[in-house]
């Protein structure tokens, strides 16, 4: 058999930055090993304290294969667990649920994966293979809606030869198998539970904190499981509140009623640095935001006008947004491949549509009428998205659209609303890149079948779309897989498709009473890694 360090190399090696892969260790180590360690001794008055979490987006459910907004996972990560996790601090990957690497055939098409032994659900119920198969099967399962079916798309059948061994087999060499299995959209159910309950009110999973209760659109409270297989965490009782006004959030944050905000905007950031009981703090990300425009089943017919589209894009300030909005805490994306995923290369910046109000005019004025269509811009109501909603408005204004109408929806709303069809013209999403790998990009935002559907491209380029993207996905020859990556990401942004407005940095708060706190790549935390300042 081929060892695992063979096949991951081709995702990981030159742009994931995620250094040397370290051993998975005996089982006696804590599941992300790099991270501060928790320090109850040193607690102070915050030992014993409910731990405060603010949240300024809802989440949707707790069920982590039927979800994928940012909240929910925040939630989830908690509660589940994956086969693999990529440490927040080193970038490495680490066994979780795995008690080992995969083990791949010499055709790439075979991977064996040992489990961790005496491992339980939160309900009591044995970790084993068959509750890995049961899970991939279910992600598998067109009639199931998973949140990311990609995640098993390279995934034929599966075998369970004993209780601590499953065995994949793949249709295709898949290069990123390894970073899908640490992905929080694979993260392993109680097959009792998914058949017993409904996950998305009542979560089960291995995971170091478990389920007390919730209130929809509220919060919900967790504790900790003293069931845990791993190192228990240092922080007992954990809520997470949604407060959809920032302000209010950040005004809980002085008082000492939150302890923590995952997400804060710069805006509020001088306020936040002047709290003298509050650190706020940046982590390397790799999410894109991006301007996304519907060439068919848009409200508006013109939007099928590749000069139109080129307008539009043409008309956003993508610089002036991150110098005067971000303030810096951000880079200007010129490209759908961000500089941190794999697939990028500075090629990738050459099919940059720039920022050219001028040109964005010209355009218009030789199609008379075009600067009055009416184009209906579908915008979250999240800070963020409202905020940026409103400048690219006005940025579109400048360049001569006389008629860009915004409409303000609930984030649960937009995230089924923006994928129905006739629904908008465009709008705006963000890809947190939780495996940093560009297929993984690609697939699940702009493929015609297997992707969100938010982006409605031309039936012929949707096609050459689809097979750039088939054809990155399914070997691991690197120079192949960017290859084809680099025609996806030209395709898309030659016919004015998608607009990439920001690379995004993690910007986050918390209360100076506890260490350890930080985010990942894609934004995702894990209170187990907190502990107590001295």
């Amino acid at each position: 058999m081929k060892s695992w360090k063979k096949l991951i190399c081709f995702a990981t090696a030159c742009t994931l930055s995620l250094g040397l892969l370290a051993g998975c260790g005996d089982g006696s180590t804590t599941p992300a090993e790099s991270a501060a360690p928790a320090n109850s001794a040193a607690a102070g008055s915050a030992e014993g304290k409910m731990f405060n979490i603010a949240l300024t987006a809802p989440f949707t459910g707790f069920d982590p294969l039927r979800t994928n907004d940012s909240a929910s996972t925040y939630v989830n990560a908690q509660i589940y667990e994956t086969l693999y996790r990529i440490d927040p601090v080193s970038g490495e990957y680490n066994c979780l649920l795995a008690a080992d690497y995969p083990e791949f055939s010499e055709d790439g098409l075979t991977a064996t994966i040992k489990l961790r032994k005496g491992v339980t659900f939160q309900d009591g119920t044995p970790f084993n293979a068959e509750a890995v198969k049961y899970t991939f099967e279910l992600i598998k399962n067109p009639d199931f809606g998973s949140a990311r079916a990609s995640i098993a798309g390279s995934i034929d059948t599966i075998e369970c030869p004993d209780e601590n061994t499953v065995v994949l087999h793949l249709k295709y060499e898949d290069g990123v198998l390894l970073a899908k299995l640490a992905h929080t959209n694979s993260a392993i159910v109680s097959p009792t539970a998914q058949q017993k309950q409904d996950l998305m009110t009542q979560p089960c999973g291995t995971g170091p904190y478990q389920f007390v209760s919730s209130v929809s659109g509220s919060n919900v409270v967790l504790t900790r499981n003293d069931n845990y297989w791993g190192d228990k965490p240092a922080i007992k009782d954990v809520t997470m509140t949604i407060i959809t006004e920032e302000s209010t959030a950040i005004a809980r944050m002085e008082t000492g009623e939150a302890d923590f905000m995952p997400r804060i905007s710069v805006e509020q950031l001088p306020r936040v640095k002047a709290m003298s009981s509050v650190t706020s703090d940046t982590s390397e990300a790799a999410q894109i935001y991006y301007f996304a425009m519907r060439a068919e089943s848009a409200v508006n017919p013109i939007m099928a006008e590749k000069d139109f589209r080129t307008a539009l894009a043409k008309g956003i300030d993508k610089q002036g947004y991150v110098d005067y909005i971000m303030e810096g805490y951000a880079s200007v994306a010129n490209s759908v491949l961000g500089p941190k995923i794999f697939g990028y290369t500075e090629e990738a910046e050459t099919h940059n549509i720039a920022y050219d109000p001028d040109g964005a005019k010209a355009i218009l004025d030789a199609h008379p009428g075009w600067a009055d269509e009416e184009i209906l811009f579908l915008v979250p109501s999240t800070p963020v998205y409202s905020k940026m909603g409103e400048y690219l408005q006005a940025s579109l204004t400048k360049a001569g659209f006389n008629k860009i109408k915004i409409e303000t929806i609930d984030w649960s709303a937009w995230l089924t609303e923006s994928k129905a069809d006739g629904r908008f013209d465009v709008t705006m999403a963000a890809w947190s890149n939780v495996t940093r790998d560009g297929s993984e990009l690609m697939e699940p935002n702009f493929h015609s079948v297997n992707g969100a559907k938010r982006i409605r491209l031309l039936a012929a380029d949707a096609a050459t779309l689809d097979g750039y993207i088939d054809a990155s996905k399914t070997t691991s020859e690197k120079d192949l897989r960017i290859e084809n990556l680099l025609k996806a990401n030209a395709l898309l942004m030659d016919e004015a498709y998608v607009q990439p407005v920001y690379n995004s940095t993690n910007l986050f708060c918390y209360n100076t009473a506890y260490t350890g706190v930080t985010l990942d790549a894609s934004g995702t935390f894990y209170v187990s890694d907190f502990g107590y300042a001295a």
